[in-house]
């Protein structure tokens, strides 16, 4: 059984019971910490570390019905659940994240119990604003 770590693991679980709460879960997880799988950025273990500006980095995909998707993970733990081997992860704001890899596809935590695919349309629709029904003020 799903047990939430974080309240965006807790909205996103809600939300998928009650379509009320999904203006919630959006709201949230454009600002939560997100991970997503970096494999050749360069990182020791167990320490963290700023991107340089402009800096180029590989992004881990899957292909899943003919899509490529970012697995993107709402916990430390959800990324252990997907992988058994150590690996390089970026934790950025969900926002910040989208826009770093625009018209890309995410998958929050794939291979949970409680996961969701975010195609490129749908991202668009959140950083619009136009998901609300009305454009969102940005928050920088």
């Amino acid at each position: 059984m799903f047990e939430p770590e974080n309240s965006l693991e807790a909205l996103m679980q809600a939300a998928a019971r009650d379509a009320s709460i999904v203006p919630a879960f959006y709201r949230a997880l454009l600002e939560t910490e997100i991970y997503i799988l970096t494999p050749e950025a360069p990182m020791k273990p167990g320490r963290r570390r700023s991107l340089k500006f402009q800096e180029e980095i590989n992004v881990a995909t899957v292909d899943f019905q003919n899509i490529r998707w970012h697995p993107a993970f709402t916990s430390k733990k959800r990324i252990y659940d997907y992988i058994k081997e150590p690996e390089v992860c970026l934790g950025a704001a969900a926002r910040n994240l989208f826009e770093m890899l625009p018209d890309s596809n995410f998958w929050l935590n794939p291979l949970s119990e409680c996961q969701k695919p975010l195609p490129a349309t749908e991202i668009a629709l959140l950083m619009s604003g136009k998901i609300f029904g009305m454009p969102m003020k940005s928050a920088r």
